[in-house]
């Protein structure tokens, strides 16, 4: 699987593809720079794992707010924490909240001394286990995971906006304030940060949660496939859009991950866009 690491110059620049070893499950990606931004936020994970002969796929985006270092290091360390925890295999979604724990805070601890680790990111992992029969789905943000279950679209993930309920509750149980910018109309937690779910966020840490929703089944006939997307999609796509539109697009995983992306782009978002299918 090949990615550039240079500047986004258009969606096939950032873009790769793989499968497991039996070659039943295969995954493709793309992202592209969004046109207001410096360098690109959002970064993946899409790869297979081995632990104890069990071939275990491993998938993420990561859509960094304020800049990019949270992410990054999210891509590089989270799935890390996860299959090492010791009881991965027995009950990996304990495990999976408490590595999303664990690693909030070495980010948060790194912040204490650096102001490069104060940004934030969002994160929503999925693991398939048991030869791809079992998917398990973790988020916090507004990455969104959906499945396509015989072409209908199910929500994998949850938006943690502020202004839903629950989120609100949370907020302002922990002292926070969420109101309604009057020249976007964003719902935001004291001013500043559209979710109220996320990795870092220093200065906004004691308002927020990094706990995660999960989403926890044993895939059936029906499942198709599955797409994780920053938030650059979903702001011009809806989840039964986009499972229409991998279901109607011809090609490989990466050729439909390259597909939506474009249409993305087609569709006036200005944030940048990542986007990941696997194909079950």
């Amino acid at each position: 699987m090949a990615e550039s690491n240079g500047a986004a110059e258009s969606v096939s620049d950032l873009s790769g593809a793989g499968e497991m070893q039996t070659g039943r499950i295969s995954f493709g990606f793309a992202k592209v720079k969004g046109p207001r931004k410096d360098q690109i936020e959002d970064f993946h994970v899409a790869r297979m794992h081995e632990i104890d002969g069990q071939e275990i796929g491993l998938f993420a985006v990561m859509d960094g707010h304020a800049g990019p270092d949270v992410a990054e290091y999210l891509t590089d360390n989270l799935f890390d924490v996860i299959t090492r925890h010791p009881n991965f295999l027995k009950d990996p979604k304990n495990a999976i909240i408490e590595a999303y724990h664990e690693t909030d805070e070495r980010i948060l601890g790194m912040g204490n001394t650096n102001m490069k680790w104060r940004v934030g990111s969002t994160a929503t992992t999925a693991l398939l286990l048991d030869n791809g029969q079992h998917l398990i789905v973790a988020n916090v943000g507004d990455s969104r995971a959906v499945l396509s279950r015989g072409g209908l679209a199910i929500d994998l993930s949850v938006d943690h906006e502020p202004q839903k309920p629950e989120e609100r509750q949370m907020v302002e149980s922990k002292g926070g304030t969420v109101s309604r910018s009057i020249a976007s109309g964003v719902y935001r937690v004291d001013h500043r940060l559209a979710m109220s779910r996320a990795f870092g966020d220093y200065d906004l840490k004691n308002h927020l949660s990094v706990h995660p929703d999960i989403w926890d089944e044993q895939l059936t006939e029906d499942d198709e496939f599955f797409v994780i997307a920053s938030d650059g999609v979903w702001h011009v796509m809806s989840s039964q859009e986009v499972v229409d539109y991998v279901r109607s697009t011809p090609g490989d995983a990466e050729d439909v991950a390259q597909a939506v992306v474009a249409a993305a782009v087609e569709r006036n978002s200005k944030d940048d866009i990542a986007c990941l299918i696997v194909f079950l």
